[in-house]
């Protein structure tokens, strides 16, 4: 019964190694293929339509070329779950390129079991104000203007960019911000 067991698993090894080599095989000589980026380009306008933000199509477009480039057939979720198994990311990009091709099945009328991935919270790193003037202080005129809106509002990064002249009032000593990833529109002094 040992020996049944053991040549089984041997076989499934064997198998799975073929497998990975039959997948590196196809990675290796990937090009991008015509098809694949018409998928891709379908699947870009179809979230356009949707609404998607723009950065998100980008970076979901982008995970899909690297799974489609790296052996995976976006026709086949199971191609996929291996081709993402087999990416040195952290699981938080893994769990981004599962939920990337989630919308993707979604577009095309499929669905799949995703894999499931563990995604450690960790605290953030905060500087203390010292270092944070110091860090502005050692900056450049433009650089040095946005940090310190930054961390006089606590705005994000992405509001203070889109921020503009008509948003500030230099009489009132204020600063009107168009918020994004549906925040609430504020006023700071």
């Amino acid at each position: 019964m040992e020996s049944g067991a053991k040549n089984s698993a041997g076989t499934v090894r064997v198998l799975m190694e073929e497998k990975a080599a039959d997948a590196e095989k196809r990675a290796a000589g990937a090009t991008e293929n015509p098809k694949t980026s018409e998928l891709l380009f379908n699947f870009a306008w179809w979230m356009k339509k949707q609404g998607y933000n723009d950065s998100t199509i980008e970076t979901r477009v982008k995970l899909l070329k690297v799974l489609a480039k790296s052996g995976a057939d976006l026709n086949d979720p199971e191609s996929v779950k291996e081709a993402i198994a087999r990416q040195d990311w952290c699981n938080k990009r893994k769990v981004n390129a599962a939920d990337a091709y989630s919308s993707f099945l979604r577009m095309i009328g499929k669905t799949w079991d995703p894999p499931k991935f563990r995604v450690e919270e960790k605290l953030p790193f905060i500087p203390s104000e010292s270092e944070l003037d110091a860090l502005i202080a050692s900056s450049g005129l433009k650089t040095s203007t946005f940090l310190r809106l930054l961390k006089e509002t606590g705005v994000r990064a992405g509001e203070a960019i889109r921020l503009r002249w008509s948003g500030i009032d230099f009489v009132a000593g204020t600063v009107r911000i168009t918020p994004e990833k549906g925040g609430k529109p504020r006023i700071f002094r």
